[in-house]
């Protein structure tokens, strides 16, 4: 299913940009889908992570003249240990300290973005080629389709794994999967360097899909929205990010009208989908549908 709008790029215009947007930030929701609500790990610096792998890519292409696939390598790489990172210095704290340690970062990283405006661009931002001048945009738009699809299919495989399970049980109580005699540490570091992975090189499939970024690409917001995705989609079942993307990204494209109130309504939105669905869209669609046509189901 997620294959099936390849087909727009026979069409092309201006669903085949919005539908390639969503993608991208599938992938960021699938981060937090599998490091939050699935591996139990309090992290909210997605847009770090994601704005890692991005300006490495320019920076590395740009100004030092590296190949292009190597700096998106290395971007990934910079994001993992980012992330990596932010897990040991925080290993000792428990639960909000930790929370609140990450999202700090994802409020002063744009700042960092903006004080490095030399090099970044800060505000003004960054224009990038990049692959849509090497591949053309119709193919980097098709690229992005399959990629997507194959890391949610990694997801999907590792979560089947042992790897996987014992990322669940550390989720629904750590200290019991400590005493039955687990290396808890050991495996909330991998989780996070798949994260930090993934999550770096979604952000350098976005500017190269885009063609540019700026502080403002990365504010908190952003990583509130990519917190949301698996949120109000409903974390519980593995299509639910889907769902909470096209939500995530697609009703902002509706309250265009009302752009300057768009924080405001949209903040209100996630409000009302959480009280009234707290387990998500997902499981909510599956009741209908059960309600409906109670044989089928």
């Amino acid at each position: 299913m997620l294959l099936l709008p390849s087909l727009f790029v026979f069409k092309g215009g201006y669903l085949q940009e919005v539908t390639g947007y969503v993608y991208l930030f599938l992938i960021q929701g699938y981060v937090a889908w599998f490091l939050f609500f699935k591996s139990g790990q309090p992290f909210f610096g997605y847009s770090v992570t994601m704005a890692i792998g991005a300006y490495a890519t320019i920076v590395l292409t740009e100004m030092f003249q590296w190949p292009l696939f190597a700096s998106i390598f290395i971007g990934a790489v910079l994001a993992t240990v980012i992330a990596v990172l932010m897990f040991l210095s925080t290993s000792r704290a428990r639960g909000f300290y930790v929370s609140m340690a990450s999202f700090l970062l994802a409020i002063l990283f744009p700042k960092l973005i903006e004080a490095l405006q030399p090099i970044t661009g800060g505000r003004s931002g960054l224009y990038f080629g990049g692959l849509t001048a090497l591949v053309g945009y119709k193919t980097l738009y098709l690229l992005v389709i399959f990629l997507t699809a194959a890391i949610v299919a990694f997801f999907l495989w590792i979560m089947g794994t042992k790897t996987g399970r014992i990322l669940t049980l550390i989720s629904e109580n750590d200290r019991l999967t400590q005493t039955v005699g687990l290396n808890t540490r050991k495996y909330k570091i991998l989780a996070y360097s798949i994260a930090g992975f993934i999550s770096g090189f979604g952000g350098a499939l976005y500017v190269n899909y885009t063609g540019f970024i700026s502080s403002v690409d990365i504010e908190v917001f952003t990583t509130l929205y990519i917190f949301f995705i698996p949120l109000i989609g409903g974390s519980k079942v593995f299509y639910g990010p889907v769902l909470g993307a096209l939500f995530v990204i697609l009703i902002p494209e509706l309250l265009v009208p009302v752009e300057r109130y768009l924080r405001i309504f949209f903040g209100l939105i996630f409000i009302l989908v959480i009280v009234l669905l707290p387990e998500g869209l997902a499981p909510n669609i599956q009741k209908l549908l059960r309600k409906m046509n109670p044989k089928r189901a």
